[in-house]
């Protein structure tokens, strides 16, 4: 039998003859009859698709012994120790590959994610940046920015983003992606420029409504943008995501000139529109919630950071933005904005029962999430509001926790979360102030909770006296962290990548003028005073 029907009946049998002595005589056989390293590469193909980990290592160390030249089977060889996490290992085969064929794009995607895995983002971003072509093609130009966004260097996607501009002016996709970015960075002319384009070329590009309302602070109804989304909400499908976006986008441009008798209506329709769109449950969250209090606290893992976490939680628009944005100033620490790693952790552990081995390599995995491979940092702070629901994994997870609880007046608080339409599903509560305050009182039962049983520091911080006393508040906070006298920056945030609703705000100079900011919409809204309590003690 030649080599070709050999691996054709390996790849058929080797499944159901298992590991014994028929699966041993046929890849005996197979071996040897393989003469062509493209063999090799094929076999050890086969056994990597079919998990077979191990066997595909042996095999393809024996092909290098004859094949040393063969790049394709170095990479295999390199996919392989991924999966067996023999990362050091893996890291030099992918390496080896790079090295010779630079643009190799398996081994560089397996390098890329392999880095990024172990939270080194610099160091994955630079592979993913280096493997590509002179002319990449739209398809390896979206794949790259995608992963320069995961990697969370939104610079270096923007100056992707436009040099596949300079090849591909008129993608609508890739004007987006730039709007969105120099949006994150603060350079709010230039997000409008490319948003603009977007829209013009895309307009179901729901996102880019919401983006291109939040790099204006609308003076005026007769602005040229202002006029754009006008349109768009009155000519879109009302019940499409561009149209509901908007909708958002309408009632922020008149809120922004005063007309709240004109946005209530835009908003109840936005919101009307959202709640079919989305699952929530006021009994499934309270659930959640006693699940959480009554369940024994995760066993702690030990382990040596190198620095102090810090999770900033509570409601989102309660502050979290520009509480992470402030600390940021001090050279000793590094704010990494919005991760997600915590709730898919403790879903991970939760049901694997938590189960020694997940609980470590978890407590590893969110540790280099959190460090990365920038300049070390004394603290380091994961601002995601909602982490607040798994504060005890998080207290398993993270040795030296430290906890800022962001609050602010129950109404205001509801309002901004009801003028948002979020793109993450775990808000699907903000779309009715009914929801908005089940979801309120979950989060202070459950804070109560984390408080009087968690062996956690925790400060709760006040919206009201971090906007009227910054300078106290972030000295009260200086020492909570232990951080030490330094010369703080005054304007850190011009440099922050800042993704959430907050970017415009967060940028400006610190003011009480959200305080009150209720007020003028409540006339036009009796909802928010019949549904939101003035506090939710």
């Amino acid at each position: 039998m030649d080599s070709s029907a050999l691996l054709t009946t390996f790849r058929s049998d080797s499944q159901r003859l298992g590991v014994g002595g028929a699966y041993d005589n046929l890849l005996r056989a197979l071996l040897a009859a393989l003469p062509r390293a493209d063999d090799w590469s094929a076999l050890v193909q086969g056994l990597l698709q079919q998990q077979a980990a191990g066997a595909a290592i042996a095999l393809a160390e024996q092909g290098l012994q004859r094949h040393p030249e063969q790049i394709e089977l170095r990479y295999l060889l390199g996919n392989g120790l991924r999966m067996v996490d023999e990362r050091h290992a893996a890291e030099r085969e992918l390496r080896a590959v790079l090295a010779v064929q630079p643009t190799h794009a398996g081994a560089a995607a397996s390098l890329a994610h392999l880095l990024r895995s172990e939270g080194r983002l610099q160091a994955a971003a630079q592979v993913a940046l280096d493997s590509l072509p002179a002319l990449p093609t739209d398809a390896q130009w979206r794949d790259a920015l995608a992963f320069m966004r995961e990697c969370d260097d939104a610079r270096a996607a923007l100056d992707l983003a436009r040099r596949a501009l300079k090849q591909v002016p008129e993608d609508g996709g890739m004007h987006a992606a730039a709007g969105e970015l120099a949006l994150e960075l603060g350079r709010f002319e230039q997000a409008r420029v490319h948003l603009r384009r977007a829209l013009a070329m895309q307009p179901q590009f729901a996102s880019g409504w919401l983006r291109l309302a939040a790099a204006h602070r609308f003076q005026q109804l007769d602005e040229a943008d202002a006029r754009l989304i006008e349109r768009a909400a009155h000519a879109s499908d009302p019940s499409s995501e561009a149209g509901i976006a908007a909708r958002f986008a309408w009632a922020k441009v008149l809120a922004d000139v005063g007309a709240f008798d004109q946005a209530v209506p835009q908003l109840r329709a936005a919101n009307a529109a959202m709640r079919p769109r989305v699952e929530w449950s006021a009994r499934g969250f309270d659930a959640f919630v006693q699940r959480q209090i009554v369940q024994p606290a995760p066993p702690p893992q030990a382990q040596r950071l190198g620095f102090a976490p810090v999770l900033i939680v509570g409601l989102p628009r309660t502050g979290t933005t520009l509480t992470a944005s402030l600390l940021a100033r001090h050279p000793e620490v590094r704010n990494r904005g919005e991760l997600n790693w915590l709730a898919q952790l403790a879903l991970h552990v939760e049901t694997g029962g938590r189960q020694v081995a997940q609980m470590r390599e978890s407590a590893t995995l969110y540790a280099a999430q959190l460090r990365r491979d920038d300049a070390p940092a004394r603290v380091i702070v994961d601002k995601n509001p909602l982490n607040f629901r798994h504060l005890g994994m998080a207290a398993a997870l993270l040795p030296g926790l430290r906890v800022i609880h962001c609050q602010r007046g129950a109404r205001a608080t509801a309002l901004s979360i009801y003028r948002q339409m979020f793109a993450h599903e775990d808000n699907g509560y903000a779309y009715d102030f009914a929801d908005i305050a089940a979801f309120a009182r979950g989060e202070a039962r459950l804070m109560r909770h984390w408080r009087a049983t968690l062996p956690v520091p925790f400060y709760a911080l006040d919206y009201t006296r971090l906007v009227s006393d910054t300078a106290a508040v972030l000295a009260e906070l200086h020492a909570f962290l232990d951080l030490p006298d330094a010369a703080v920056g005054a304007a850190s945030t011009a440099s922050e990548s800042i993704r959430t609703a907050s970017v415009w705000q967060a940028r400006q100079k610190v003011h009480r003028d959200a305080l009150d900011a209720w007020k003028p919409w409540a006339p036009y809204l009796p909802e928010l005073l019949d549904t939101i309590p003035e506090s939710w003690a």
